[in-house]
């Protein structure tokens, strides 16, 4: 049973992933606070300590980093905000990736990008979109499959290599979809995903009510913990 500490969950996911050198992996549907809450552990991380220590990688998969969440959970504490703008560097730098062919380009290119000395995190939101239409256009099984095996082997296998080598918190955020085998939502292509050791969280909300649960799993679905939670002004809060 994962044990988390009510007055800073946050933390205690930090600690766990470091600990064991896991990725932490965030999935749920739109509206949960997928990228509330890697922002939140990346922000909280980087201001824990005084003076303030550590920068981040922010990967623009599909969706534009969140400036303006950023600034309205510190904005009772502007000094935050201006160090976490400074030390939050976000790829590419005006817009998302476009297509599958360009994010592959550059997850090709980033064996060699000089990362900050200093980097604590790297986010890539949502790693998986592209990668989710390229497969759609492909009707055949097998060109489904080798996309997938190139997708893991080049690109997302040697990102996280690069992660652990230089003792980064790599968090990735997935879509989900309704998987009938197992009567679940499930990230995009789990089974690709499994292979990797993660902290694994997901988000979800009631059908016909706001409440929202949060699961957070480390190796065995025995180590793990359910809570409820709400999205505030000031980030996730657990109830």
């Amino acid at each position: 049973m994962i044990e988390l500490e009510n007055s800073d969950f946050i933390s205690s996911i930090y600690s766990i992933s470091h600990k064991n050198k896991s990725i932490i992996s965030i999935s749920g549907k739109s509206g949960t606070g997928k990228t509330t809450l890697a922002l939140q552990i990346v922000s909280n991380i980087l201001t824990s300590e005084s003076p303030y220590k550590g920068s981040c990688v922010w990967l623009q998969a599909s969706e534009l980093f969140p400036k303006k969440r950023l600034v309205t959970l510190y904005r009772t504490a502007p000094e935050k905000i201006d160090y976490l703008l400074k030390s939050i560097f976000v790829f590419p730098r005006r817009k998302p990736f476009s297509n599958y062919r360009e994010q592959s380009t550059f997850f090709d290119d980033l064996g060699a990008i000089l990362l900050p000395s200093d980097a604590k995190f790297m986010v890539i939101d949502n790693i998986s979109h592209h990668l989710r239409l390229a497969a759609s256009l492909n009707s055949d099984i097998k060109k489904r499959t080798i996309l997938y095996d190139q997708f893991f082997n080049s690109q997302l296998f040697p990102l996280i290599m690069r992660c652990l080598n230089d003792n980064i918190v790599l968090i990735l955020l997935h879509e989900v979809s309704f998987d009938p085998a197992s009567g679940k939502t499930l990230p995009f292509f789990n089974k690709l995903y499994s292979r990797i050791q993660a902290v694994s969280i997901t988000l979800s909300k009631g059908f016909k009510s706001n409440v929202k649960k949060m699961e957070i799993v480390y190796g065995d679905s025995s180590n793990g913990t359910k809570f409820n939670y709400e999205i505030k002004d000031n980030g996730i809060l657990r109830l």
